[in-house]
Parts: C-alpha cells; structure tokens; sequence
C-alpha cells in the first residue's frame, strides 16, 4: 500500500505524540482495515477514529504550526483523510455522520495535496447532499453538504445547486420580510452557502470582489458572528476559508501561474470547459509557478515524467492552448494509438473551441493523394490542433517538411517511452529526431511526455545538449493503490493417485488447489489471504507407474486451467468497481473473457452495445456472447469501430469486466478500479510482448480513476509458486524504465554487425536490408533527402550530425561508429541513384529496397495505362471499383514485399487454405458489403462462423486498413506524378488507398469518414440517400445533413447512440462557438426555426433540457411549462450542450416577435 501507510509519513503526521497508537501501531491498524475492505468485510477501530480527529484537529489549526510545520500539517491531513476515506465503507452511519466523516477526508484530501480524491468522496456521497427536499429539512447537514459539493470542484452540478440553495434562503427572507437571514437560526448555514457561491464564482470566472465577498462572509461564520452557534458551519466555514488562500495559489487566475498576458478566455477555457480545472493540482502547480516558466517561449524542449493521473495531459493542453493565442502556428499532437487520439481530440476540443479555434478529425496515417493535400477543395479551414500517429506525422515530413514547420509552431508527443518499441518505437525516435534536428535553430517547441520515463534527464539531454531544456519529473499521484500477487498453492497432502486407460501414463495424480493472495505492506511485509474449503481446482500429473515420486508431467485437460482460476478470483474483485484484465497475448484475454462470462447473468442495460457489436461483426463472434453477461475482450484483431465502443462502455461504467491486450494500457487513458495482471510466460516469448517495465507501468497506472475513486487495486496474476520477486516487478527501477533506442538491443546490434560485413563484401546488399537496419537507412536516406531538397549538395552533407542526431547513437558508444560507417554506404548509393528516384525513394515510408520496387511498379503501372488508352481499353480509373478490378496484379505486387503481413486464409486454425483473391475481396470491402458478409462469402469453406468472422476481421484491420492503404497510397502518388510529367489529363484514382482503409467507394462517404464520421456502414447509408445536387464538399453535406433532426438521422439511418454524437459533431458550425459569446457579451441568441407559435407569447418562463421521452443522446428542446416549444438545430447541438454543460446559472427568455423566434441566453447581472 502506498503513501498513507508509509512509516515516515506516520512519523511526521504524529509528531510523537503520547497517548495515541504509535506509528508502526496506526500502519499495522490502517492495514487491518484495508485487508478487511478485500474480504468485503469494513470495519474501523475505534483508536483510529481517535487518531484521525486527532490529527484532523492540529492540521487545521494554525497555532498548531508552533509545534507542527506546515510540511507536517499537510502530512496529518493527509492520514486523517485515509482514515475517514476508510469509516465510509462501513454502513452504519447516519447521514449527518456520513457527511461529517466525508467532509472531513475531502477537505483533508484537499489540504493534504491529494486533490482528486476528494472529488471522489463527493462523488461517493453524492446521494447524501440533498437538493430536492427544501432547505428547512435538511438544515442540520447543508453546511456539511455545501462544503462537500464545493470540495468536489464538478461545476456542472454545483453552480445549479448552490444557486437553488441561495435561492431557498432568499424566499425565506422576503417570509420574514428581513433583508438576509445573518441574525436567524438560518444564518450560519446560509452564509456557508453563500460563501461558497462566491468562492466558486472566483475560480470559475475570476471574479476577485466575490472571492474577498465570499472570504468575508466565510470569516463571518467561523467567527460566530452570524447567527446562533453552529459547529457544522463554522467548521466548514473555517476550512474553505483556509482552502480558498490554498486554492488560489493553484487558481488560473492566479498571474503567477498563467503569464498575464493571457487572455481571460484562455482561463475560462479551463476553469468553465469540461472537465473543469478551477485549481491545479500539486505537480502542475510545481511546473507552472516553477523557474523557468513552461510557457517562458525560450524554453523550447520540455520533459514530463509524470504518473498515469498526475495530470501531465492538463499540462500540455495549456501549452497548447498558450501557443495559440501567442502565436499564429497550430500545434501537432501526437499520440502512438488511433484510440488515445480520438481521446485527446476530445479533451483538447472542449479547450479551443471556446476560443473558437478547432481541432482536426481524425486523418489515415497516409495521406491520399499525390499532392498531399487531401480534399483540399472539399475540407474546412485547416485545423489549429492536430492530433495524429508518428506515421501520418512521419509521412507528412517525408512529404513536405518546410509546410509542416510552417503550419506548426508546437509538437508535443504523448507517451514518449515507446521509442524502446522495436518497429514503431523507431518511427518515433526518427520523427523526434528529425523535427530536432530542422529546428535547433528556430523557434518551434518540442515536449515529450510519458509516465514511465526512468532516465528523463538523458531524453532532454538528447533533445538539448546544452541543457537549454525543462524538466519535470514526479511520482504524485491522486489515488493511492494497494498492490496484490495471486498465486496457487497445492495441497500435497490431498493427492490422490489412480490408474487410467492410458498405454504410457498409466496413472493419474490429483492435488486439490488453494489460492493464495499475497498483499504488500508499506513496511515490506505481506499479508496473506487464503482461500477457504475446496474451491474445485485441481492439479493433475500423470505418470508410468504411480510412484508418489516417480517422473510426472502435467495433464493439461484434467488440470484446471490457469485462466479459468483467475477468472473466478477476478470475479471476486468486481464489487469494488470496474476490472481491467491485461494478458500478453488475445487468445489468453479471449479466454479470460469466456471464463469470467461463464459464471454471471445477462445485462440489459448492455443490449445496445450488444446490438452495435452484432451489426458490425455478426452474431457468431465470440464478442457478442461474452458481451451479453458484461464482460468485453480487447485486442487488435477487432474494428476500431467496436475498440472505441468497448473504451466508453468501460469509461461510463456500463461494462464491468474488459479482458485486453497491453496494447489498450499502451495508448488509452482508461482508468478503473481493479487492474489485474494476468503475466504467463511461454516459450519463446519477445522481450516486447513481456508485461514489464515500462508497459507494466503503464498497465498498472489504470488503476485508480481520478476523481471516481480514492484507491486502485493491483493484482498480479502468475502461474508459478509465489515469490518475493512478484511484488519488486510490481515497482520497477529506474533502470528498467530507462527509454532506449530499439536500435540499440542486442538483436537490432547484431543485425547491424552482419549489415556492416555484407556492405563490405557489396554495397547494394544496403537495398534487402530488413528490421532495425532497414529502418536506419530509410532515416538516413530520408535526411540526405531534405537537406537536397534544402540545397546542401549530397556529397556535402554532415553525416556526423545527422546520424548523432539520433537516441540511439547518444545511447551506444560502442554503435555510434558502426552507424556512421553504415551512413557513409548510405550517401554512396544515394549519390550514385537517379537524383529524381532517390528523392521520391523515401515518400513511400517503406525501407529503401521496398521503395525501389514500389518506383518500378509504378513505371509499369504507367505504362501499362499508356497502353491501355492507345488500344482504347483505358476503364474510368477514377472510379475506385475500377482501379482495383483493373489493377489486380498490383496487389499481388505488394503482397510480396517483406513489409507486408501474409494474406492467408484457413478453414480451421491449422488446417488448409481457403484460396482468396486480394481484388475480390477488396472490391467487397469497398462497397459497402458488411464484415460477417464477406466472411460468409469468402470463407464459407470455414465451417466455424466465429472462425470465418475472426480471420476476416484480421484481414481487414492489417491488410486493407493498414497496409494495403499506406502502399497502394504510395504507388498511386508515384503514378500520378509520371501521369503529370507526360501532361496528360489520365489519372488514377488518387483517393485510392482512402477508399481501401475506410471500405467506401464515392466522395461523400469518404469526405464522411475523414471529417469525424467513424462508421462505414453509416457514410454508406447516408451516401445513398444524398441528393445528386449535394456535391462532395464539407460545406455543402454539412448543411445538408444538418437540416435534419436527431430523430430524423433515427428513422433515415437507423443510427446508433455512436453515429447521432458523429453526426452531431460533423453538422455543427466550424470556428464558433456560442459559449465564448455569451462569456464575452454576457448573452448569446439561438434560432428557433421549428418553433410552435401556438404555445408562445404566454409568460411562460422557457426551460432549456433534453427532450422528454428521448432516447439517449436526446436532442435539446425548449419548454414552456409542459409545452414543448421547439427542438434546438442540429447544428446548434453541440455549442447550446457546451453551455449547459459549464453549469453556469442562466436566464432564458424567447423573442417570438422576430422571424424564426430566438432564444435569448442570458448570464445573471452581477453574476
């Protein structure tokens, strides 16, 4: 267990007192608890309420800092708040009990340095703050309930509640026909109210009269100068306004946290935009009031090593955002899953668009036609943040590096440590390197961030060798964890040995198991927790001839499987909250996922996301099943359609059990309460594949969500005999977290040492290089390129700097020699090659030999379309379905190269071939035909539906999504610039290789699947019904799509709750935002163009709610009482939902004199 059950801290938070447990006595009683709360059995000691009171006592006094410093102060608030965090598990406790013991651990939270979690206590009393009822029914608790929802810092709701409360009071007043309330029984607890109202209003807006208002009224209160004596609020009272000095030094409003040149609305777009940010929390605040500034525009290399929920995403947000308003380049983030960029798309959207600037929808990783610029008539306005993988980044550069430094002024990289990744971790080192190595001398800023960075000095050193860099590291988290090893224990004594019909292994030897559960104390030592009575797990050997010690090997049928053990043990860990299951391997988190389904009940409240997956992978797919009884799996072998699916159910709650690959951990934020982590090793296994190190790290940071929770549980799982070596993997050393080149492995050594002596005996063995070599080359190859494109004469380039430019050569003194004599081949053969081919060889981001080849397949492919039009044979190449019928061979073509995955088919999983053509199956793809379609059609030779569906899915994800898209992209663009050379007006279909990643076969629907729409089956549909007046341009489908309602997108398309969000996104207007009006002019007007006059003009005040009666997502209405007056356009959605979801108090009125009536939206006076 972490932190709060450390010795020292005990120490420091006692400060030797007598009369109270010791330090080692309260550890070994907080421990107690926490093994208790496992067993689902919580129960608290009386000592340690004691001690929590105790403690909670002299931190909040501060005459107490005669004997206690402020460091020991925050260090009692810190152990009381666990102690009180812990009575809440109990259930016996009253209300007012619950919200005392509540209040108590979020303001010690709060104090203490651990923010988050007392959003999570007000989260988990939610229930308890009453704001139904009238205030006279309750007013015993609603200090304790105001400071509480003020504790929780979650506007949405706690402006509307403050205001309902202040509103109470004030209707009691006019009762008593008296000003205010400050002389009543009311008093206190209305002056806590309004204290905090105040206070509130200050870190969300800046209001600085209303923050000195609301100290005033707070001093009042804890002074006993309002009302009769109340101990609830004057202690509440007593702390916000304690908490409110605190606050402020974390508050965005605070010049010395964001420079002042900032505008206010850049503050407003965290402190009001979702999620709210009204005080930073302690490592932000270290970086941000630190010297230097990260917004200091010399600073331009910055490192953060922070946690998983250390708020290290906030952080580059407000760089990012910083950047805009100061400078006129966008910012580029990049992010190394599809999945993590869809995520910080979001977040960084509900920032910049209150500043009516715009994030970019999601984008291929390569760019589809020859000019580089996709739709570049049809697109919106370019966007100011772009988030993409290394590749597309990659390929960008490859393309056009002096556009991509003038278009971006800041390139911020998430999850940095995956340039230890072999192949991808070099596409990121190479970008990193050479965006470094074109802006030393500029002004373009670059920072990494990663939570798992054991040597983040040297990665900065790298990036700035002249330490002109920022650094941050910290291991603060929110949630603190308690960390568990599961193991099995055999039970000799149980053995029981019969014969078998066997010929050979005539005997069977049965033990009973047990399992064991070993939890990790602070001190060192363990606690361990076993199961109780036989629990049907049996271990089974079998032998020649009985002996008890005769030579025995392992029957793996009759023996109970490892994943069904820890299947059962996982369920046992569901009632504290979601589960995330992470296995090395899909086949294992497949099986984990059967054997946690197999135990539970159907779901109803999944039906909708059953019914999304069975319409995109069919039926018989063993998802669906699995699915139905709450329990999802998570792998690469699955569409990203339903990935993204299974992240949200997870992320809202609906899913409690997901079953993944460490490549979800890798590149999502998907925070839960349980990670379990399921580590069998088998033979032969990558050192990549391990669940160690970093990626361990990574997995292991889900635990604990931030804001939901105050502890996350961790649970190794291993099949072997438990040993102390379980719990130090559980907390690697720096050295294992230390980012290296993967060019620097033994492996990618090795390969170098063979590269070199081939290279002695013929330079052109250069060309079939393949793995870490290959990748060196193409960079090299790549940086020759640019520096000719820039005017430096080949034989003139610096190969000394461009190959120190690199991790890899900073990292291997031993290499760094090797690489240069390797480089100097590469300028050799680079100098010798056509000077046109040898700068067009690196566009296709394929290794050099590859992109020799693809070169020559597009001279060909030329040629063969010059033939064809001399014979008058040349079909519409522009027509994608005729571009694949045509091109058939060019599949096969790329099929061959050593980059691509094999295209192969069985009808079982080790039986023979189903003979499938790439064209065939591409043409189905392409228009439109569904995935358990093509799998029955293609593969109808596989008698297991599952088996037919899981291969298709396969072929789809790696072939056409991935690579089949990025190289037939590549030949495209090559053929299409000879086509241009010879001035001919013949092309290829230069969307080609888009029409093959997304499945679709017109303009629209891929104009669709680029601008944010992510399902297929959707742009088919909606293109279908396109009217033949709607050309393909963003504009124009916007407008028109955004004349239908929510319910029209329902009955038209039969959309999801998925798709309606899409489109909801897509037919909003572009670089507006409704919000930032109504912020900066204090009101903001919406049209009303299907407003029903009949039920206007009445005096009705309007409301402004979903529809009634809806299904989620529901569109907007405007009510007056129970009339419905109209329904908010679809285009309007999203920008009226941004100001509702701020939670700001707002006055509505409607115009209906004018043509459509208007809806005015208005803030309050003095508000």
């Amino acid at each position: 267990m972490e932190r709060s059950l450390d010795l020292g801290l005990l120490n420091g938070a006692l400060g030797g007192r007598t009369g109270l447990p010791t330090a080692e006595e309260l550890q070994q009683l907080m421990a107690d608890v926490e093994v208790r709360l496992i067993l689902r059995q919580p129960e608290i000691d009386t000592q340690l309420f004691d001690t929590a009171w105790y403690l909670h006592g002299v931190a909040s006094v501060d005459v107490a800092r005669q004997r206690y410093t402020l460091a020991r102060q925050r260090q009692a608030f810190q152990v009381s708040a666990h102690i009180f965090d812990l009575a809440l598990d109990q259930a016996e406790w009253t209300a007012e009990q619950r919200l005392s013991y509540g209040f108590a651990a979020a303001i010690g939270y709060r104090r203490g340095g651990r923010d988050p979690n007392a959003t999570a206590i007000m989260n988990r009393l939610r229930s308890d703050i009453d704001i139904d009822s009238a205030v006279t029914d309750h007013i015993s608790t609603l200090s304790l309930e105001a400071g509480l929802a003020f504790l929780g810092f979650e506007t949405k709701t706690l402006f509307r509640w403050l205001a309902r409360w202040r509103r109470q009071f004030e209707t009691i007043g006019r009762g008593f026909e008296i000003p205010d309330l400050t002389t009543t029984v009311f008093g206190p607890t209305q002056m806590v109210v309004l204290g905090a109202e105040d206070l509130l209003h200050y870190f969300a807006r800046g209001n600085s009269a209303r923050l000195e208002r609301g100290r005033t009224r707070l001093r009042a209160v804890a002074a006993g100068e309002a009302g009769p004596g109340d101990l609830n609020s004057r202690w509440v009272a007593a702390h916000l306004l304690r908490f409110s000095d605190e606050a402020e030094e974390g508050s965005l409003w605070n010049p010395a946290v964001l420079p002042p040149s900032v505008p206010a609305l850049v503050r407003e777009a965290f402190t009001v935009g979702n999620p709210p940010i009204l005080t930073l929390w302690e490592p932000q605040r270290d970086l941000l009031n630190g010297s230097p500034s990260p917004f200091d525009p010399d600073i331009r290399r910055t490192v953060l090593a922070v946690p998983t929920s250390g708020g290290k995403t906030l952080v580059a947000q407000m760089l990012a955002v910083e950047h805009l308003v100061r400078t006129d380049r966008s910012v580029c983030y990049i992010a190394p899953t599809r999945s993590l960029g869809r995520e910080v798309r979001r977040a960084m959207a509900s920032r910049v668009r209150i500043l009516q600037k715009e994030t970019g929808s999601d984008q291929p990783d390569y760019p589809m036609t020859f000019l580089d610029n996709l739709f570049e008539i049809y697109a919106p306005e370019p966007a100011d943040v772009e988030v993409m993988t290394p590749e597309r980044l990659g390929h960008l550069l490859r393309h056009d590096v002096d556009t991509v430094l003038d278009r971006f002024g800041m390139f911020i990289f998430d999850e940095a440590q995956l340039i230890k990744e072999s192949g991808r971790g070099f596409v990121l080192e190479s970008v990193i390197a050479l965006l470094d190595y074109l802006t030393k001398g500029t002004d373009h800023q670059i920072t990494l961030i990663s939570a798992a960075m054991g040597n983040a000095g040297a990665i900065a050193q790298w990036l700035s060798p002249d330490d002109r860099y920022l650094l941050q590291e910290s291991q603060w988290r929110g949630p603190r964890r308690l960390h568990a090893a599961f193991t099995t224990e055999a039970k000799w004594d149980t053995t029981q040995i019969e014969g078998s019909a066997g010929t050979r292994w005539k005997y069977r030897h049965t033990t009973d198991l047990g399992g064991l559960i070993r939890l990790r104390m602070t001190d060192g030592s363990f606690r361990e927790l076993s199961t109780q009575g036989d629990t049907g797990w049996r271990l089974v050997f079998k032998s020649e001839d009985g002996g008890r010690y005769s030579e025995k090997v392992r029957d793996q049928g009759r023996s109970t499987a490892n994943y069904v053990i820890a299947s059962e043990m996982i369920t046992a860990l569901g009632h504290a909250g979601s589960v995330l299951v992470v296995a090395t391997r899909r086949a294992e988190a497949q099986q984990l996922a059967t054997a946690l389904a197999a135990g539970r009940d159907e779901q109803p409240s999944l039906a909708p996301l059953v019914d999304f997956v069975r319409q995109q992978i069919g039926d018989n797919h063993p998802l669906v099943s699995v699915l139905r009884r709450g329990v999802g799996f998570h792998h690469a072998g699955l569409p990203i359609e339903i990935l993204e699916e299974l992240e949200e159910a997870m992320r809202s709650d609906l899913l409690p059990y997901l079953a993944c690959t460490s490549t979800l951990t890798d590149g999502v934020n998907l925070p839960v309460r349980t990670v379990v982590i399921y580590d069998q090793p088998f033979p032969g296994q990558h050192e990549d594949s391990r669940l160690s190190g970093a990626r361990l790290v990574n997995a292991m940071g889900r635990a604990g969500r931030a804001g939901k929770e105050t502890e996350g549980w961790i649970v190794l799982v291993r099949g072997a005999n438990p040993t102390p070596k379980d719990f130090h993997d559980l907390n690697p050393e720096p050295d294992a977290l230390a980012v290296t080149s993967s060019l620097t492995t033994e492996a990618a050594l090795e390969a170098f040492a063979q590269l070199e002596a081939d290279l002695r005996e013929d330079e052109s063995a250069l060309y079939s290089a393949t793995d870490a070599p290959a990748d060196f080359i193409s960079f090299v190859w790549l940086m020759l390129a640019v520096e000719e494109g820039r005017g430096v004469v080949p034989e003139s380039a610096d190969i000394d700097r461009i190959v120190g430019s690199m991790l890899a050569a900073r990292q291997s003194d031993i290499a760094h020699p090797v690489y240069t004599r390797i480089a100097e081949v590469v300028r050799r053969r680079y100098v010798i090659s056509d000077p046109e081919a040898r700068r067009r060889w690196p566009r296709t981001g394929t290794s050099i030999g590859s992109a020799r080849v693809i070169d020559d397949l597009a001279g060909r492919i030329t040629d063969a379309i010059f033939q064809a039009e001399a014979d008058g044979k040349l079909p519409d190449l522009r027509s994608p379905a005729k571009a694949i019928h045509a091109l058939a061979w060019m599949f096969d073509e790329l099929l061959k190269l050593p980059e691509a995955p094999r295209w192969r088919f069985r009808n079982t999983r080790r039986g023979a071939d189903i003979e499938v053509r790439p064209r065939d199956l591409l043409k189905g793809w392409v228009s439109g035909r569904s995935l358990p379609d093509l799998a029955d059609t293609y593969l109808s030779a596989a008698p297991d539906a599952a088996w037919r569906i899981e291969q298709m899915v396969d072929a789809v994800t790696e072939q056409f999504q991935h690579y089949l898209a990025w190289t037939v992209g590549a030949v495209v663009e090559l053929v299409n610039m000879r086509l241009d050379e010879e001035n001919t007006e013949i092309r290829l279909c230069a969307e080609l290789g888009g029409y093959i990643r997304y499945g679709v076969n017109t303009a629209h629907a891929l104009l669709l699947m680029t601008s944010g729409i992510r399902s297929r089956r959707l742009a088919h549909a909606i293109n279908n019904s396109v009217p033949v007046d709607i050309e393909p341009t963003y504009e124009d489908l916007r407008f028109w799509l955004a004349g239908m309602t929510i319910a029209d997108w329902r009955a038209g398309y039969d959309s999801t709750s998925s798709e309606i969000l899409d489109l909801l996104d897509f037919t909003r207007v572009r670089s507006r935002s409704l919000l930032k009006t109504m912020l900066e002019s204090g009101s903001v007007t919406v049209e009303l163009r299907s407003a029903d006059r009949g039920v206007l003009g009445f005096g009705h005040r309007p409301l402004l709610e979903p529809a009634r009666g809806e299904p989620d997502p529901k569109p907007l209405a405007v009510y007056a009482d129970e009339e419905l007056v109209a329904i908010i356009a679809s285009q309007d959605h999203a920008d009226v939902q941004a100001i509702l979801d701020t939670g700001l108090d707002v006055v509505l009125s409607i115009d209906d004199v004018a043509d459509p009536p208007m809806l005015l939206i208005s803030l309050p006076l003095g508000g």
